[in-house]
């Protein structure tokens, strides 16, 4: 199969979610559902207007920020105070929640299972730990994911260029790596910088220069497309079996108390 046909039948994949909002197989992109003011469902198909696939999927990021930054877990809505530790839900879990709310983890969705993330084996045969934003050499952490994928690009220290849906990493691990991340609610204004949600400490709507130093890892154009074509043309060049210890035995959480990572400032 060649690169343009596998990324005109990822296109269709796309485009099939969008319209019939429903791709199980695919663990369908969030697109399926979107709450409504009135707080019900609809598709998106349902709106009126063509679909800004780019828009939408950053809006689904968001909606998930904003109804989860004070969840005391992933499965548990309890919220806790602005600013409060919530070691059982940390900073890198909250971001690839939000990304999967949108459809941009493949085979994931925001609802999985901590185990799963912990232990997700992609597309490309990596398996990839993303509750995980600090450099540890045996984990493929959530910024591996977000370059190998191809959906972020890392603009450096760049604020105004921040979108919302876009993710923030801060540096304040030893040696000055990764010890943190969020992800970015509202693009700066003629007023205000920049703001983000985060977990560990709970934080809604904070000044992006609150998690300085810090990189902007923006989403590339198209990166729902663009995911879901890699991971066409992965799964067919990295094939899995489907007894595969990979998808059938259940993982062990080795790091942790909370599963978070070991190592930075949780701020």
């Amino acid at each position: 199969m060649t690169y343009g046909l596998r990324r005109r039948l990822a296109s269709t994949v796309i485009v099939a979610g969008l319209v019939c909002a429903a791709a199980p197989a695919l663990s369908a992109p969030a697109f399926a559902a979107q709450p409504t003011k009135a707080g019900t469902f609809a598709t998106v198909a349902e709106q009126p207007g063509p679909v800004d696939t780019d828009a939408a999927i950053r809006a689904l990021e968001v909606q998930f920020a904003n109804t989860h930054w004070s969840w005391t877990a992933w499965n548990d809505s309890t919220p806790v105070t602005d600013g409060s530790s919530q070691p059982n839900y940390q900073c890198a879990e909250f971001v690839a929640r939000a990304l999967a709310a949108a459809g941009l983890i493949p085979g994931l969705s925001p609802d999985a299972p901590q185990n799963d993330y912990f232990d997700y084996t992609a597309p490309n045969g990596k398996v990839y730990d993303l509750l995980l934003i600090s450099d540890l050499p045996q984990y493929n952490n959530l910024y591996a994911y977000l370059m190998d994928s191809g959906i972020g690009e890392d603009v450096g220290d760049q604020p105004s260029e921040a979108q919302p849906g876009d993710i923030v990493v801060t540096y304040l691990g030893a040696d000055g790596t990764p010890s943190h991340t969020g992800l970015v609610s509202q693009a700066a204004t003629a007023t205000s910088e920049a703001t983000v949600d985060a977990h560990n400490n709970a934080r809604l709507d904070y000044g992006y220069h609150y998690y300085a130093p810090s990189h902007l890892v923006k989403l590339v154009p198209n990166a729902l497309l663009e995911v879901w074509t890699w991971a066409a043309t992965q799964e067919a060049e990295h094939p899995q079996p489907a007894n595969s210890p990979a998808t059938t035995a259940p993982k062990q959480l080795l790091r942790g108390p909370g599963l978070g990572d070991p190592a930075g400032p949780q701020v």
